[in-house]
């Protein structure tokens, strides 16, 4: 299962109903209808101004087991994480974790140590690693809390032949691949000046294999861990992948500013010129 996301519409959204799946599908940005409440994968479906799924810090939740209910985390600056449950039109606290030392960066949902369910994963900004079960919210595992310093980015994805997703983050400089099942560090790169804020995977270069893109400028071959390229010019504050020249090859879509865009041909190792 991938956990990294795609293309986004890279705008400010109006009012909006806003779908968010327990698997957040990338490009999910039109009004849409209501779900059949009964679908097995039925999304969890808020009303906010803005796409709540372009939030890292928000992820939608199976259904309570008890009674059925929608429900969402929320992961806060002040280092918390929270659950919230359907309450009729609304949504009620219903939980929340002990103190994570700094601010929650990001939260996935997603089998991590592969017993059949569904756990949450957090991290936060100084360097810590939670691993929750989704069900009653109690800590499954943690890292140490000397391991890192500070985190800026993290994704789930499968990268290598074995049967569990990966943990790839960025921390003090350095892009890590952690075993996500066994948690332990698989690699880590030569690179220590690493800045990224987003994490990106695609085949952006046409040779068939997925790349780690990173928004600083760094693209590393997602298999061998190669430094493929390391571009002069940063992809962005957010990036998204989409082929826009028919070539079968995804660009890099970035935003600057938060609202300036900026294309980007990995394989042509520049960015793309406009046309007339």
């Amino acid at each position: 299962m991938t956990m990294n996301r795609t293309l986004h519409s890279l705008g400010v959204a109006s009012l909006l109903v806003i779908g968010l799946s327990c698997w957040p599908a990338a490009g999910q940005q039109e009004t849409v209808p209501a779900p059949d409440a009964t679908a097995p994968a039925a999304a969890l479906y808020l009303i906010a101004q803005g796409d709540l799924d372009e939030l890292d810090c928000i992820l939608a939740l199976p259904p309570a087991e008890a009674h059925g209910q929608q429900r969402f985390a929320l992961g806060d600056v002040h280092g918390f994480v929270h659950v919230y449950e359907q309450r009729g039109p609304a949504y009620d606290e219903v939980w929340i974790s002990d103190y994570f030392e700094s601010a929650v960066a990001g939260l996935f949902l997603a089998d991590i140590n592969l017993d059949g369910l569904l756990e949450i994963v957090a991290y936060t900004e100084n360097g810590r690693i939670y691993y929750l079960d989704s069900a009653d919210y109690h800590t499954l595992w943690t890292n140490p809390p000397a391991d890192f310093q500070s985190m800026t980015a993290m994704t789930l994805h499968n990268v290598d032949e074995d049967e569990q997703v990966e943990l790839i983050f960025v921390a003090d400089g350095r892009l890590h691949i952690y075993d996500g099942r066994d948690q332990f560090e698989e690699w880590r790169s030569d690179q220590d000046n690493i800045t990224a804020t987003e994490i990106l995977l695609g085949d952006v270069d046409g040779d068939g294999l997925e790349e780690i893109v990173l928004n600083d400028g760094f693209v590393f071959d997602a298999l061998y861990r190669d430094l493929e390229w390391q571009s002069s010019q940063s992809f962005g504050e957010r990036m998204r992948l989409l082929d826009i020249d028919d070539d079968t090859i995804p660009e890099i879509i970035g935003e600057f500013q938060g609202r300036f865009l900026r294309i980007f041909d990995v394989d042509q190792r520049r960015m793309k010129a406009a046309r007339r």
